[in-house]
């Protein structure tokens, strides 16, 4: 799956470089609204006008087919809706903001979302049926932009620029996306670049942590996965360190267990033990697939001794396809 290069994103340069990737992070766009989304998939369906303004921005969204296709474009423009792995909750939850007063708007949610049949597989029916338990039950659509979690071609392109910025050997994407990022200079500039690119972090502000929980996806509960990384980023800036160190400090290393499958997409075809190594970075343990292996040696440095693990595995790049993704239960 696609969990682990939320916590990557980022390395960046030095000098005239730092200028560069300081217009790109003003310049790039990776947020959008739900009405934007909602425009284009109007137009990229033929759907008349009059039901767009008479209708779907009334919030009415009737059961006929037009309406279903429009709603599974809007989730798959805003990435809240995937064919294969059905709803991303943490990304449509942003559109959503429930009443002060209404302490059930959760349980309301899932129940709905419980009650769907698996019988349901027309993808536009299912998408629907999914959109409607939050959008009648969570809370009131809002209309400001939000985050767009990326893809993992958008991912694999903002890795290549960074690459390309930087000037740096192109072994180096290979080494990242095996998840091997080792503590230089070149590398700490890296995480801050792609941290830049994907807005997923500011020199100012650092991580962005809402958004890199939205951006991984399945990582752990978000109460736990927030509180452990607002605490080690603090830890962090109590130091006085270079940009592109401290994007390396406070975005990898807080983040590098969760985000593992972010950097290096991880299969194999043989069950391999490893020993988990210890790491004073508080993280926690994402999700995973039935059938997936992870190894925490890959989420460090390289060391010499764990090669040989590292070469039973079959490491792929960065962000597989959605469409390889485990089929939605």
């Amino acid at each position: 799956m696609d969990y682990k290069f939320v916590g990557l994103c980022v390395i960046y340069l030095i000098g005239a470089i730092g200028v560069t990737l300081g217009r790109a992070e003003a310049t790039s766009n990776c947020t959008t609204s739900f009405d934007a989304a909602l425009n284009e998939c109007a137009t990229q369906l033929g759907i008349s006008p009059d039901r767009l303004e008479n209708e779907y921005k009334l919030l009415l969204y009737p059961a006929d087919r037009d309406s279903m296709c429009l709603v599974r474009c809007v989730g798959i423009l805003l990435r809240f809706w995937n064919d294969t792995t059905g709803l991303r909750e943490s990304a449509i939850r942003q559109y959503y903001k429930p009443a002060p007063e209404d302490i059930c708007y959760r349980n309301r949610t899932q129940c709905c979302l419980d009650a769907l049949e698996p019988t349901v597989t027309d993808v536009c029916e299912r998408a629907h049926r999914s959109f409607l338990c939050y959008h009648q039950q969570y809370g009131y659509l809002t209309k400001q932009d939000r985050y767009v979690p990326k893809t993992s071609l958008e991912m694999r392109q903002v890795q290549q620029d960074c690459l390309d910025i930087l000037g740096l050997a192109p072994t180096r994407l290979q080494q990242y996306r095996e998840g091997i990022f080792p503590d230089d200079p070149e590398t700490h500039c890296f995480i801050r670049c792609v941290g830049l690119r994907t807005e997923l972090y500011s020199d100012r502000d650092g991580p962005n942590v809402d958004r890199l929980y939205i951006q991984c996806e399945s990582c752990a509960d978000e109460k736990v996965f927030k509180d452990r990384a607002n605490e080690c980023i603090a830890s962090q800036r109590r130091q006085k360190l270079s940009k592109c160190t401290a994007a390396y400090r406070s975005l990898y290393q807080c983040f590098r267990d969760d985000q593992l499958d972010m950097y290096a997409g991880i299969t194999t075809t043989t069950s391999i033990k490893t020993s988990p190594t210890t790491t004073p970075v508080p993280t926690v343990a994402p999700k995973r697939p039935e059938g997936y292996f992870k190894s925490n040696a890959l989420a460090g440095y390289p060391i010499k001794k764990q090669k040989r693990e590292r070469q039973a595995l079959q490491l792929e790049i960065v962000f597989e396809d959605l469409s390889n993704q485990p089929a939605m239960k």
